[in-house]
């Protein structure tokens, strides 16, 4: 426990797990907000895809809320390379921040050889630490085709950090039986007189790694044209960035097959 303990303070970590009376020093703690998700209670028989589950606290969450299976998809590879490719002026800036995911590695080495692990992937650690049976599979959002269809898709906060949304989202319809949850981070705030335009703002020359602030509409319009026959806007809601101690704008989606 104690070396997990370290493990859980000071290594590299995107989400905020509970584990006994551990917590990680995410940047995100998604369970303040996991209400506003608007997730079933129950999972029961149902299959789940995670499409940039990044550490996986949603697949790890539908596993414990009794998926029958869950898949989590991440193009990340935990090696140090880049997982998508910024904006030129930003390149060095990511280049340093994914050769964070290999230091982790080699500086908590023990501990992922403890639970047969050969990188710093905590989607699969947590699943081997609380005795799930998630997986995880490298890949693409641009095509989720060898991955097959599922009862349920989510994708969040992902679709900002995106060159092309929209084939992402033909992606997501692709790979969806029945419904289909995203969440937009650094979701654009529309005023009073332009509140039902799809617009997508673009912002990649300010981090290189945000390319686009995305309107409700504008992700509803892709959702419709991608296929979807419903769509609704369940949520909106600021969440902390704890590594910045800033707030950032949410939307969650709710897309019908």
């Amino acid at each position: 426990m104690n070396d997990l303990k370290e493990l859980f303070e000071k290594g590299r970590w995107y989400h905020c797990f509970r584990h006994d009376e551990l917590i990680s020093n995410g940047t995100y703690d998604v369970a303040n907000y996991i209400g506003h998700y608007k997730f079933d209670k129950d999972y029961s028989g149902k299959t789940v895809l995670d499409v940039g589950c990044s550490d996986g606290y949603f697949s790890i969450w539908m596993k414990e809320h009794g998926a029958d299976r869950v898949l989590g998809v991440d193009s990340n590879k935990y090696d140090g390379s880049l997982a998508f490719v910024p904006a030129i002026a930003f390149q060095k800036n990511h280049q340093e921040k994914y050769a964070q995911y290999a230091d982790d590695y080699i500086a908590f080495r023990s501990i992922y050889d403890k639970y047969g692990l050969n990188n710093s992937n905590k989607l699969l650690l947590m699943n081997k630490v609380m005795g799930l049976n998630v997986e995880f599979s490298q890949g693409t959002i641009y095509d989720l085709s060898p991955f097959g269809q599922f009862d349920l898709v989510m994708c969040n906060d992902l679709l900002e950090h995106l060159r092309d949304p929209i084939t992402a989202i033909e992606q997501l319809y692709l790979a969806t039986k029945e419904k289909c949850i995203i969440t937009v981070s650094s979701a654009l705030r529309t005023k009073w007189f332009d509140r039902k335009r799809p617009i997508a703002l673009y912002q990649g020359h300010i981090s290189g790694g945000s390319f686009f602030s995305l309107s409700e509409e504008a992700v509803k319009a892709m959702c419709v044209s991608a296929g979807f026959k419903k769509t609704e806007v369940v949520s909106r809601f600021e969440m902390l960035n704890r590594r910045y101690k800033t707030p950032n704008d949410h939307f969650v989606l709710h897309a019908y097959k």
